[in-house]
């Protein structure tokens, strides 16, 4: 077997990040994506790049086949016109890929909720994947389970251009752990770089500290210079008809947004209590600043019929006493 890393998803917000810490380490690193082009950084590197998809099993036996640890995932495809079906591909060629190469270490990127059966958008894709992953023989397994990702809050930049306000269908005062995707990338690398562990393991990363969206955006509004920028918890109907409207979002998709936020918002997702094993560093404060900031103002400004659309809503939320 070759001192081989795999990672898959290896141009994404956290395999990305993986990719780059192993190559500064110096290992051999085998990246995975859909995009030639975005690969290209990392081959001029020395990564042995492939080009190819998540639900091709033979594509990813090739892959997998010879490495000594894999890091694997099920994204969340925002145009997907079916984001879990295109998640059960995505396992069911993955878990096929892992048992066919015998690759005998997997560090998997899940999510907290994963315990669960039931739908919470795309939380149902990890639990497949976890729950498939133990089934086969010889295989040890990490199951990092990162809660609410910070970069989540790019998605309201666009709300916030053309209505002034930040909004999503979970309550104002409901506080939840949020993690910035370079802490799972740091959690993940040991895990890699040393792959000793045995058995199935569950690792929650549960940001530095619980924050409600009301905080969260007082703090977008004090680093874009609107300190009375506020919160305003969305119906569902509205959220789902604002992302889709807007083309961010597919429908599918902006079911699964919604999903995620009733799990949030009931607490029937939730992680394990915090401890010094799960906290992880990167403030909302920090990410806000050294993140969301630059990416805030380098997207245009919203357009003139977005603008209308947004005081559209503002008058439609001061109707319905929002």
């Amino acid at each position: 077997m070759d001192d081989v890393i795999a990672v898959l998803g290896a141009t994404g917000r956290v395999g990305s990040r993986i990719a780059d810490r192993l190559l500064t380490a110096g290992r051999r690193v085998r990246a995975v994506s859909r995009s030639g082009s975005a690969l290209q950084p990392l081959a001029a590197r020395g990564a042995d790049v492939r080009v190819g998809a998540l639900d091709d099993s033979r594509f990813l036996t090739g892959v997998l086949t010879g490495a000594r640890a894999a890091f694997v995932l099920t994204p969340i495809n925002l145009r997907s016109p079916d984001v879990n079906g295109e998640q059960r591909r995505n396992v069911d060629a993955q878990l096929a890929a892992v048992r066919a190469s015998g690759v005998p270490n997997v560090v998997m990127l899940s999510t907290w909720g994963a315990e669960l059966d039931e739908g919470f958008g795309g939380v149902i894709g990890c639990h497949w994947f976890e729950e498939g992953l133990r089934a086969i023989d010889g295989v040890h397994a990490v199951f990092l389970r990162p809660v609410w990702f910070m970069e989540n809050f790019m998605f309201g930049s666009a709300l916030i251009k053309s209505a002034g306000i930040n909004g999503l269908a979970i309550g104002a005062d409901v506080a939840f752990p949020m993690i910035a995707a370079t802490d799972i990338a740091a959690a993940a690398l040991p895990y890699l770089l040393e792959p000793t562990f045995t058995g199935h393991r569950i690792r929650y990363l549960n940001g530095p500290r619980d924050y409600t969206m009301t905080e969260v955006t007082r703090l977008i509004g004090g680093a874009i210079g609107r300190p009375g920028l506020r919160y305003v918890r969305l119906s569902d109907s509205v959220l789902h008809k604002g992302v889709t409207s807007s083309g961010a979002l597919t429908p599918s998709a902006a079911d699964g947004l919604l999903g995620v936020c009733r799990g949030i918002d009931s607490g029937a997702v939730r992680a394990e209590a915090r401890s010094a094993d799960n906290t992880t560093p990167t403030t909302a404060e920090e990410f806000i600043r050294t993140t969301f900031l630059p990416a805030f103002h380098a997207e245009p400004a919203a357009s003139l019929g977005a603008r209308l659309g947004g005081l559209a809503l503002r008058s439609y939320l001061t109707v319905a006493g929002r």
